[in-house]
């Protein structure tokens, strides 16, 4: 699902992101780019397992968002933070435990 909320898209992730499923989850992140908000919120919180291929998803949807799109990820649960802390991606992205959190940063902004 995803939502506009003013100049914010946020799109919400559930289920499992793996190598079957990784590209579809992908283009339909990289479709919401092209949408082009000033942020982008990924709701990862209905995750229940992230793979090597999810976190490659991640990473790859927050080198597209480079310098000119806000890149905000929610995440909740050791099936999302548990690979994200191990693979240290938690010090490259911004990652948050709730959907308030995103958005209360995004007014800080």
């Amino acid at each position: 699902m995803t939502r506009w909320s003013d100049r914010v898209l946020l799109m919400e992730v559930g289920g499992e992101v793996e190598l079957l499923n990784a590209p579809r989850v992908e283009s339909a992140i990289m479709n919401a780019f092209d949408m082009r908000p000033e942020i982008l919120i990924l709701d990862f919180s209905g995750v229940t397992f992230l793979s090597s291929a999810g976190l490659a998803v991640l990473v790859r949807a927050h080198n597209r968002a480079g310098t000119d799109i806000g890149f905000r990820v929610v995440v909740d649960g050791p099936a999302t933070v548990r690979p994200i802390q191990l693979t240290g991606l938690d010090q490259e992205i911004e990652f948050f435990s709730s959907q308030e959190q995103a958005m209360a940063a995004v007014a800080g902004s």
